[in-house]
């Protein structure tokens, strides 16, 4: 893979030391990421305390729904206008949404409040998404690129293990507002860890396309159509995100009560896929370039097709972890690696849309593996229908075997 060729068509990074200005974005983003766990789980508790299973599943939609759609605009925005401007106003926008809505909570708490701003906050993040995901490209070197995402997808990991279970504990308590204080103030931390370091990302100098920004939701599919080792490298991640969608969420919890295991057994296989992933990108940033990304890809793809299928047929809980924890291990080793060669063939002027495509293939397919996935399930046997959905991961590494024989451009 020409390395040379990618690096020269991007913008040289700046003078400053890359890794100070790296830090401090993602300490931001780990307290950003740890106020948006607290506000879903504390959402969710709450809307189930106050309107059953009917609530809940009116803001986990209204919080996934426009997320999904607003990251196509978010990509075109990211492209046009920079990701620090973006950025910086997607955040702030937040920021005055939680303020009202935490006054709000303080008087008058109700399913409704918790679905408009569900749905404020998954369109604001949803915008924001492909910007923050062209930052990395734009502040360290191109060799140093798999480490920058491998801590990045650390901090990632990391935000849910402290958010989720204080976000659950503030709710029982009937804190509501509170939590949506604390998501208020992880913003106000993003936002000012944003924009000093930014500011030497310079906005894109092209001249407007004069489409209207709407006409331009197509960008991504057009991209992908026009660029086939970019293609294939998303086909990689599509598989893997299909693959790992029913098995390790709807999946786990149908098999665990057919095999008359207890409900914790569910809380123990998730917890080390966790604890395996934080390792694994722990690993990949020690690591860094000293084993190439594209061994890492593949190795690491064949390993997640391997380990899913030997999961079903575990016949103890403790095997299942132990596998859980390998295969947790092996997704944190893929995710950087993934997510930076797609980084390096994308184009670098349109590097938000790219990014876009990227992260609707881990939300956009979800719904499809829950829907195929289960209605095979009901056909046949769970064991059965997690069996052929963990076949589909294999089509990561073959795709992306492929994507790589391919010269960079």
């Amino acid at each position: 893979m020409s390395q040379t060729t990618v690096s020269d068509a991007r913008p040289s990074p700046p003078r400053r030391p890359g890794w100070t200005r790296v830090g401090v974005v993602l300490g931001g983003q780990g307290v950003s990421l740890i106020g948006d766990q607290v506000f879903f789980i504390a959402a969710v508790w709450a809307a189930a305390q106050m309107g059953g299973t009917t609530a809940v599943t009116l803001v986990t939609l209204a919080e996934s729904v426009p997320r999904a759609l607003a990251m196509i605009f978010g990509g075109v925005l990211c492209d046009a206008l920079g990701p620090r401007v973006v950025l910086l106003r997607t955040t702030s926008v937040r920021i005055a949404v939680l303020a009202i809505a935490t006054v709000i909570a303080l008087n008058s708490p109700s399913v409704w409040l918790l679905v408009v701003v569900a749905a404020l906050e998954g369109a604001l993040l949803g915008l924001g998404t492909p910007s923050f995901g062209t930052l990395m490209p734009r502040m360290v070197e191109g060799d140093q690129l798999g480490r920058a995402n491998s801590i990045r997808t650390m901090v990632a990991r990391f935000a849910p293990i402290i958010g989720s279970p204080f976000g659950a504990w503030l709710v029982a308590e009937g804190q509501l507002p509170i939590a949506l204080g604390v998501v208020t103030v992880g913003c106000v931390v993003a936002l000012l860890c944003l924009a000093p370091v930014t500011k030497e990302i310079s906005a894109p100098t092209a001249a407007p396309s004069g489409v209207p920004m709407w006409k331009r939701t197509g960008d991504g599919l057009k991209l992908l159509r026009s660029d086939r080792k970019l293609r294939l490298l998303f086909l990689s991640a599509l598989c893997l995100d299909f693959a790992f969608a029913w098995p390790m969420n709807p999946g786990l919890p149908v098999l665990v009560i057919e095999r008359g295991w207890q409900v914790s057994a569910v809380g123990l296989v998730i917890a080390c896929w966790a604890g395996g992933a934080l390792a694994g990108a722990g690993i990949s940033a020690v690591v860094g370039e000293r084993v190439p990304l594209s061994i890492r890809l593949v190795g690491s793809g064949v390993g997640i097709g391997v380990l899913l299928v030997a999961m079903v047929f575990a016949p103890t809980l403790v095997l299942m972890a132990v596998l859980s924890a390998a295969l947790g291990v092996c997704s944190g080793l893929n995710g950087p690696a993934a997510v930076t060669l797609y980084q390096k063939a994308a184009p670098a002027d349109r590097l938000g849309t790219a990014m876009a495509m990227l992260a609707l293939a881990g939300i956009g397919c979800a719904p499809f593996a829950y829907a195929l996935s289960g209605a095979l399930a009901g056909l046949t046997s769970p064991e059965l229908a997690w069996a052929v959905t963990a076949l589909v991961a294999f089509g990561g590494p073959i795709t992306a075997a492929r994507a790589l024989r391919i010269p960079s451009v």
